[in-house]
């Protein structure tokens, strides 16, 4: 075992030093300290109040991301995402992306929701040069990636989760076993069985993600209830990353109990454990527990240093909440568009970069609000 994690730690040293990598990078570069990445075999949560976009995290730091750093690096990574959809139809996750998409590959200047895309505003149609943006390059390649790359799965038993991550597994590598001698009270051998021993991908450069959006809607197995069949799930995701060096992802929303006003007065809105909705027992399994918290919904106009006055319900902030394998407690603020699923990472507070990203927030809320008073002005002299 040792020397077979000696060997371990010394192929991931190489690996780095050939230009290779050993996680797809976090895109918030301030934060790789506290979270370098997605790394292979490491058990991820995201947590959050419910409406603070916990989902919209989860899809932009290990889908989105992950997408478009293995499209652009296919010979560092190779990605496959298992993704259960729980919550969200695959065609309102693909919505999103293809809005994503709009808005990072324009340089920030096209930003279209998904509302906008399928047109659900007769004074709102959506332009033809946008549709055909999707048909031309690169949009066209990497929406293509990105279907062939995520497999959308809507079994919600946990038994059924881990039986088609294990068919995949098997497809995709191949299983070592080990004899174990079954003895008697006296010591004598009565039976031989082979058990799993480890692991081998025809891949190594295969990164295999297990999306579960989000955990408390699955069905649990047989007579368990809710809080049983979460720890089922999360002991067949364990097994799944112990076993395949896979990467289970999980989103779990925190309890009322962390969004009240009780909560606000003991200064206590930021995810826990403690806080976890339905069970506890995800928090004790996972590698890494990210939280998600937005001050601005307390009426908060300062946290951290940032001015809320003026960034609004566009600041979030981001931590890590439990490091197995690090340090915790680690946080960053964030900007989030929630119309185009964008987050950004907020400069230091009482810098210039940091007034630049203020200002640009304001421009685009003046705009909008300009843009609204300007289509009531037209509907009242419609209707006189």
């Amino acid at each position: 075992m040792v020397e077979r994690i000696i060997k371990s730690l010394r192929d991931r040293r190489n690996n780095i030093l050939s230009g290779n990598v050993n996680c797809i990078p976090s895109p918030f570069v301030r934060f790789r300290n506290d979270f370098p990445g997605i790394e292979q075999g490491r058990y991820y949560l995201i947590s959050a109040s419910t409406k603070v976009g916990k989902t919209q995290l989860m899809n932009y730091l290990f889908l989105y991301n992950s997408v478009l750093y293995s499209y652009h690096h296919p010979d560092k990574v190779h990605l496959r995402v298992l993704y259960y959809n729980l919550e969200e139809t695959q065609e309102a996750i693909t919505l999103r992306f293809m809005c994503h998409l709009l808005y990072i590959l324009s340089d920030k200047t096209i930003r279209k929701t998904p509302n906008d895309l399928k047109s659900v505003r007769e004074d709102k149609v959506i332009e033809e040069e946008i549709l055909n943006k999707f048909e031309s390059e690169p949009y066209k390649s990497i929406l293509e990636y990105f279907e062939n790359t995520v497999t959308f799965l809507d079994d919600k038993n946990p038994y059924g989760v881990y039986k088609q991550s294990k068919k995949y597994a098997e497809s995709n590598g191949v299983t070592h076993t080990k004899k174990l001698q079954v003895k008697n009270s006296d010591g004598e051998v009565i039976d031989e069985r082979d058990i799993f021993d480890y692991y081998t991908p025809y891949d190594p450069k295969e990164y295999v993600m297990i999306v579960i959006d989000h955990i408390s809607l699955i069905s649990p197995d047989g007579k368990q209830d809710l809080r049983e069949g979460i720890n089922t799930l999360s002991g067949y995701l364990v097994q799944l990353r112990n076993k395949y060096n896979y990467i289970p992802v999980v989103v779990q929303q925190q309890s009322n109990e962390t969004a009240n006003l009780e909560a606000f007065k003991a200064n206590k809105i930021r995810p826990t454990v403690a806080g976890l909705s339905d069970s506890k027992y995800t928090g004790k399994d996972v590698n890494v527990m990210l939280g998600l918290s937005n001050p601005y919904a307390f009426e908060m106009n300062s946290y951290a240093g940032y001015d809320l006055s003026r960034l609004k319900g566009n600041a979030r902030f981001l931590e890590v909440v439990i490091n197995r394998d690090g340090e915790s407690n680690g946080m960053i603020g964030l900007y989030f568009d929630g119309a185009v699923n964008y987050y950004e990472e907020l400069p230091p507070p009482r810098t210039h970069e940091y007034n630049d990203v203020v200002e640009r927030v304001e421009r685009r809320r003046n705009s909008l609000l300009m843009l609204i008073s300007k289509v009531k002005h037209l509907i009242i002299n419609k209707n006189d």
